[in-house]
C-alpha cells in the first residue's frame, strides 16, 4: 500500500520553491521596468519595458561578451575534459604509489581559494603577455577545475564493472581501445554531467575575469554585468536584463541535455 504524502511535506515543497524561483523571477521582473519603477512599492511593472534588453544588445558590447564567455567556457570544459578523463580513469581502475595521497592533492585543490595565487598569476601573465585575453582565462580555469573533473569521474568509473573490460582484453582489445570502445561510450552521462559543471563554473567565474581583463575583447558576462552603472548610481533595469539574457545559454544547454545530467549524477551515487 502506497504511503500518502502529508500535508507538511507539501508546504515545505512550496515553501522551498518559492525560495528559489523567487529571485529570479524578482530579476526578470525588474529587467521590465523603467529605472523610475524599480524603487516602486509596486513589485508589478504598468507596462512592459523592453528597451533594457534593446539597450543591452545593440547598444553595449554584451553581445561580444557573451561571444567571450562561451569561448572561454567552452574551451575550459573541453581540456578539463581531455586531461581529467585518463586521470580518472587510473585512479579508479589501476594501482600505484602514493595513489591515495595523490587523489587527496586532487581533493585538496578543489578547494583552494583563488585568491591566493592571484598576485603569482597575475605576474605571469603579464610576463607572457598574456593580460587580457582568452588565455589568461583559460589557463587558471583549466588548472582549477580540472581536479574537479577528476574526482567526479574517478566515481563514475569506479561504477562502471571490471568484467566487461576484461572480457573486451580477453577479447584482444588493447588498454587504448577499452578506453575508447567501452569506457567512454559508457561515461557518457558522466562526461557530458561534468563538461556543463565546468562550463557553468567558468561562466560563472568572476574574480579571474575581474583581475584578468580590461576590455571588451576578452572581457566575460559575469564582470560585464557590473559595468553596467551609471556614474551617482547602478542601473538596475540593464543590469537584469544583460543578467537574464546570460542566463539563456545556460539554461538551453541544461534542458537540452538534461536526461544525461540526470543519468551522470545519479550513476556515481552507485556502487560497483
Amino acid at each position: 500500500m502506497k504511503k500518502r504524502l502529508g500535508p507538511v511535506f507539501w508546504i515545505g515543497l512550496i515553501v522551498i520553491l518559492v525560495i528559489n524561483v523567487s529571485p529570479y523571477l524578482w530579476t526578470l521582473i525588474t529587467s521590465l521596468k523603467q529605472q523610475n519603477e524599480i524603487y516602486n512599492v509596486k513589485i508589478l511593472p504598468k507596462g512592459l519595458y523592453f528597451d533594457n534588453y534593446v539597450q543591452v544588445i545593440s547598444e553595449s558590447g554584451f553581445l561580444t561578451n557573451i561571444l567571450n564567455s562561451i569561448v572561454v567556457s567552452g574551451a575550459t570544459a573541453l581540456i578539463c575534459i581531455i586531461i581529467g578523463v585518463p586521470a580518472a580513469y587510473a585512479f579508479a581502475r589501476l594501482k600505484f604509489r602514493f595513489q591515495n595521497t595523490l587523489f587527496m592533492l586532487v581533493l585538496f585543490i578543489t578547494i583552494f581559494p583563488g585568491i591566493f595565487i592571484i598576485s603569482p598569476l597575475f605576474s605571469f601573465l603579464k610576463e607572457i603577455g598574456a593580460i587580457d585575453t582568452y588565455f589568461a582565462l583559460i589557463l587558471p580555469y583549466v588548472a582549477y577545475f580540472t581536479p574537479l573533473v577528476v574526482w567526479i569521474l574517478t566515481g563514475f568509473f569506479r561504477t562502471i564493472p571490471r568484467a566487461i573490460e576484461e572480457v573486451a582484453i580477453i577479447d584482444g582489445c588493447g588498454i587504448f581501445k577499452v578506453i575508447t570502445l567501452i569506457i567512454l561510450p559508457l561515461s557518457l552521462p558522466g562526461i557530458l554531467t561534468v563538461g556543463i559543471i565546468t562550463f557553468t563554473l567558468s561562466w560563472n567565474e568572476f574574480l579571474f575575469a575581474l583581475i584578468f581583463t580590461s576590455s571588451d575583447s576578452a572581457r566575460t558576462v559575469p564582470v560585464a554585468i557590473s559595468q553596467f552603472q551609471g556614474i551617482h548610481s547602478l542601473n538596475w533595469g540593464q543590469m537584469t536584463a544583460a543578467a537574464i539574457t546570460a542566463t539563456i545559454p545556460i539554461v538551453l544547454i541544461s534542458v537540452a541535455l538534461q536526461k544525461y545530467i540526470i543519468s551522470g549524477l545519479t550513476a556515481g551515487a552507485i556502487k560497483e
